[in-house]
């Protein structure tokens, strides 16, 4: 009998402790190496995508960011001055290790910003919490993988058309979605985006405070995910420093998803009879002013509804950038001490999407008379990019896009699962500009494939899937 016991009793030890352990791969997660603020603000000789770093010269070591955390940690505690993310984060040791909705909202403050403002999300009004699309698995890291961002392909699995969700969906009647699988279920149902506007680097930079004009919703930017090549909602980071401007566009499901009330023919296309500012102030003159600040009442007003990034989104992109006049320890809140310092960025920053083509601006009633194809081919871009491939999976053929910040030998090869080299696409010095190549797996078989890209000291590397 005591054997028996002592049977049991190690069971149930061993199984609280295999409960408990660490996840094998977690040390690879977002959430362990915090990779993403890292890849999205530092320039490219630091490891990053070419962000805010290449104009503001600030390490984000200096900004708090990389350590920024909830002001407790699950069980309660304050954090210390220095620690190692862990489970701790999110699991409540003292507890039955459960995750809560306030857990995954203490640091995802876009989320619970929108929560607060109490914008409804058919989602949320059945229960649904962080947890119930977010699985373990992808939260923990589990495939091993080190991602840079939470856009990259395979690092964020949730997604409308998973089993269990909408896999299949098909409207019923077709005249609903004519669109054939280019649109992104979200670029309809999301009922807003959110941004935080006009960020006041300097607070940033000497009192880490986070000190935006104001957080603003009621708009959609549309851009080409290069995830799937689909439409879908994107939203920006726009931030001013010492008299310079940046923007930084990324895609961007808020979640305001709406099952009755989603866009139809006439919210995105004037040719269908559709009122859309942002369409109707581009048609005018080539340019769409995003936003306006009003320095009669030192108020911000935006355009409503869809607002296309267009392909030559560089020149016919305009906001008012705003600066903050008062101290930079002053209390972050709401106030009128802010004024213009410009209206055109020094620095665009587009991740994992691509604006709008014009073929696509045409088919919502742009009048693509006003873009020409010299300010969209003579635009540099700001940082080297990889993007995902098009279409993907592919047969026989499929495209590959990248930019080049300035001229570069470039090396972009084809590998099969094994590292052999399958073909190499580009093996010469190119100048700065965007660039597109063909790839054709007619004599290949199907399967997994890698194709990579070497110029200067970028490098990276993307699955391109072949199905005969």
């Amino acid at each position: 009998m005591k054997r028996i016991n002592l049977l049991i009793i190690t069971i149930f030890v061993l199984g609280i402790t295999l409960e408990i352990l660490p996840q094998a791969n977690f040390s690879t997660s977002l959430h362990a190496t915090r990779k993403g603020k890292v890849h999205w603000y530092n320039k490219v000789e630091n490891g990053g995508a070419g962000g805010f770093e290449v104009f503001t010269n600030v390490p984000i070591t200096q900004l708090g960011c990389v350590e920024c955390h909830d002001a407790v940690d699950a069980n309660g505690n304050q954090y210390p001055p220095t620690y190692t993310p862990g489970c701790v984060d999110c699991h409540a040791t003292n507890s039955t290790w459960a995750v809560t909705q306030d857990d995954c909202l203490g640091c995802h403050s876009r989320e619970k910003t929108i929560i607060n403002m109490q914008l409804p999300d058919v989602h949320r009004s059945r229960g649904f919490t962080c947890m119930t699309c977010h699985k373990k698995e992808e939260i923990h890291g589990d495939n091993g993988v080190a991602y840079n961002s939470m856009f990259d392909p395979g690092a964020i699995q949730a997604d409308c058309s998973n089993s269990g969700c909408h896999a299949g969906f098909t409207h019923p009647n077709p005249g609903v979605d004519p669109h054939g699988g280019k649109l992104h279920c979200t670029s309809c149902h999301a009922q807003t985006n959110l941004a935080c506007y006009s960020c006041h680097f300097e607070s940033q930079v000497q009192t880490h405070l986070k000190r935006p004009y104001k957080q603003i919703t009621g708009f959609i930017f549309l851009v080409n995910r290069t995830k799937d090549n689909k439409v879908h909602p994107a939203t920006f980071q726009a931030i001013t420093y010492e008299g310079k401007a940046g923007i930084a566009f990324g895609p961007s499901v808020a979640h305001t998803i709406v099952k009755t009330g989603a866009r139809t023919c006439t919210d995105c296309h004037a040719n269908f009879g559709g009122t859309i500012p942002a369409i109707q102030d581009f048609n005018s003159d080539g340019i769409i002013k995003f936003a306006t600040w009003n320095t009669a009442d030192s108020t911000l007003s935006w355009h409503q509804g869809i607002v296309p990034l267009p392909a030559n989104y560089q020149t016919a992109l305009k906001m008012d950038y705003l600066t903050y006049n008062g101290n930079v320890s002053d209390p972050v809140q709401p106030s009128k001490n802010w004024s213009v310092v410009k209206d055109v960025a020094d620095m665009f920053q587009i991740m994992f999407c691509t604006p709008l083509t014009k073929q696509q601006m045409a088919k919502i009633g742009m009048d693509t008379t006003l873009v020409s194809v010299e300010p969209i081919n003579d635009q540099i871009p700001t940082s080297y990019s990889l993007y995902q491939n098009y279409p993907n999976p592919f047969n026989p053929s499929t495209t590959i896009r990248y930019s080049l910040p300035k001229s570069s030998f470039v090396e972009l090869k084809i590998y099969d699962g094994l590292g052999n080299l399958i073909q190499t696409l580009i093996s010469e010095h190119l100048n700065a500009g965007n660039y597109e190549v063909q790839f054709n797996g007619t004599n290949i078989s199907s399967g997994i494939y890698y194709y990579q890209m070497k110029a200067g000291e970028f490098t990276s590397t993307k699955k391109l899937v072949l199905i005969k």
